[in-house]
């Protein structure tokens, strides 16, 4: 059951990343315009999006090798999810004149639904996990690449999102 548990939120995770990461203000889902939100906030708000999506993706390694904080912190990022959604959805922030857009509208109430799976599953496995001791060479090297090669396209991915939300792009 524990190994089924470790694939399960590995999914989870890369699931509510793909779903929040298709998002990207000035893709082919979110088209509203926020150009009358500062600026500075945008930047912010599309910072803690991108953090969260890099954050789940490199949480997928440690979920399966079953570390114990990895599932503490796959939990909060399931509420993050959760309350990113539901912000939205509830019309509270980020506020757009345009209307919601069909297919956003069903991605962020499916990004909603697997929000709760995986805060929940995370959850169970920090209980059940024990930690695990890491193999130190290779595949921290590793990870420290995928890391910094991650902070580069979040970069960009942050400054294409806020440009492209206040109608510089």
């Amino acid at each position: 059951m524990r190994n089924i548990l470790r694939y399960l939120v590995a999914a989870l995770l890369a699931l509510s990343a793909g779903l929040l990461g298709i998002l990207v203000p000035g893709g082919p889902i979110e088209t509203r315009n926020f150009s009358h939100i500062n600026p500075l906030i945008l930047g912010i708000f599309n910072t803690f999006l991108t953090s969260l999506v890099i954050a789940s993706v490199l949480l997928i390694y440690y979920i399966l090798k079953n570390v114990r904080w990895a599932f503490i912190v796959s939990a909060l990022c399931g509420v993050f999810y959760f309350f990113v959604y539901a912000l939205d959805l509830g019309s509270i922030f980020p506020v757009s004149p345009d209307p919601m857009p069909q297919m956003l509208f069903v991605i962020e109430v499916l990004g909603t639904i697997v929000s709760l799976p995986l805060t929940f599953l995370s959850v169970r496995g920090a209980i059940n996990s024990q930690e695990q001791v890491m193999e130190r060479k290779a595949s921290s090297r590793s990870f420290v690449y995928l890391a910094f090669l991650l902070l580069l396209v979040g970069i960009g991915i942050i400054t294409f999102a806020t440009k492209s939300a206040i109608g510089d792009i």
